[in-house]
């Protein structure tokens, strides 16, 4: 049965977070409250506690937000296929919590810029084959592996130009963040500063694959 336990701190800097789950979990949590309210710096330990519970459980809900707008009505899966768009999902998912992913906004203040509209350049720069995007419930973003200070790397045209469109948004996201037998198992995305000309070596291969 399911129980709940608030942990808060008192003070200007008041923080406070509903935790449910287990009795056995809550009780724990209750404990460990009631104990260092009596401490030393035992109200601000619980403060950084609470909000860092609260940390966890926004991406939580922000990672689901992401994976309902990926995966299609349930009803039209058959079991492997939901089997397999599950785990597509949750690859999706580690890829840009790993990597990291920025709007159009970030690049630009990233690279100084301060132009009324962001979105010109990074859609001229898709436009061009100079980077890749990935669309997600909270708008276009660019996975940020592609750029330095902002910028589109030289490399990420020529290994897009390489897979010949043959590969794109999400699936290429994971091609790059992905183990790759070209590579002897290493993934593209590791080799973009030490070894680009061979990272551009596997983009042609797969392109060849997906030709055949």
């Amino acid at each position: 049965m399911a129980e709940t336990v608030t942990i808060a701190s008192s003070g200007a800097d008041r923080a406070s977070l509903n935790i449910v789950g287990p009795a056995e979990v809550v009780a724990g949590m209750s404990e460990m409250a009631i104990a260092l309210q009596g401490l030393p710096g035992g109200a601000r330990l619980i403060r950084l506690i609470a909000i860092r519970l609260r940390g966890m459980r926004d991406e939580a809900e922000r990672e689901g937000a992401v994976l309902d707008g990926i995966l299609p009505p349930i009803e039209v899966l058959s079991g492997d296929a939901l089997t397999q768009l599950h785990w597509n999902g949750v690859a999706r998912a580690e890829a840009l919590r790993e990597f990291g992913a920025l709007n159009s906004a970030q690049l630009a203040e990233e690279r100084g810029s301060d132009t009324a509209n962001p979105h010109t350049t990074t859609s001229r720069w898709v436009s061009a084959g100079r980077v890749f995007a990935v669309e997600t419930p909270a708008g276009r973003v660019f996975p940020a592996f592609q750029f330095v200070r902002g910028a589109p790397r030289p490399v990420i045209s020529r290994i897009l130009a390489a897979l010949k469109g043959q590969v794109r948004g999400w699936e290429l996201l994971l091609w790059f963040t992905g183990s790759n037998g070209f590579l002897e198992g290493a993934r593209p995305v590791d080799l973009l500063e030490s070894d680009p000309d061979q990272v551009v070596a596997a983009a042609a291969y797969q392109a060849s694959l997906s030709e055949d």
